[in-house]
């Protein structure tokens, strides 16, 4: 055996170790903080596989049912009721027209007006984010759309989370996005060479 080979054969099984350790930390939630423990970040909670339904919640409003169902990936439940999450980007966010309803977002599934949604131009799909305004009100989104394109813009709302952050009468408001959960990243589909 020449020392060439030798080399390609440390080289084969380096790349083999490094293969199997990235695999098994491919993702590490992002563990919610609250005031009382933010120096303290908490052990990630266990991710749901993809396969499993969302767990049912319970809630005394039927119309909250849209809010509920969550496309895959699933986000673990832990991060659908953390507190408060990490702060990410600061900008505008507006909210879609009524037009949209029905059209489809950049991830596939129409726009419903009374889900929990929010158009990015970034985040991964099935990104939970928390969208805070100044005066402290916040509500919880699903990205599931790429969006806005106007500059100073951050996040587009669906209606019931531009009616839930008082945003409709106003339009544009100053907000904070934080982020709550971000799913793992699929593996590139990259040929060897």
């Amino acid at each position: 055996m020449t020392a060439l080979e030798r080399r390609h054969g440390a080289a084969r099984a380096l790349a083999l170790i490094l293969l199997c350790i990235s695999s098994c930390s491919a993702h590490q939630p992002v563990a919610p903080r609250t005031g009382d423990d933010a120096a303290h970040v908490p052990a990630p909670a266990r991710l749901v596989p993809e396969s499993s339904p969302a767990p049912p919640e319970r809630g005394d409003d039927e119309a909250d049912e849209d809010e509920r169902r969550i496309s895959t990936p699933i986000a673990p439940a832990s991060a659908r009721r953390a507190t408060k999450g990490v702060p990410i980007q600061r900008g505008r966010a507006t909210y879609y027209a009524d037009k949209f309803t029905g059209r489809a977002t950049a991830s596939g599934e129409p726009y419903n007006p009374r889900a929990m949604t929010a158009a990015h131009r970034t985040l991964p799909f099935g990104t939970l984010v928390d969208v805070v305004r100044r005066d402290g009100r916040r509500v919880r989104v699903r990205i599931n759309d790429r969006g806005p394109f106007k500059r100073g813009r951050v996040i587009d709302l669906s209606r019931k989370a531009a009616e839930r952050l008082g945003l409709i009468k106003e339009g544009v408001v100053d907000v904070t996005l934080e982020l709550i959960w971000k799913p793992a990243r699929k593996p590139s589909k990259k040929r060897p060479r």
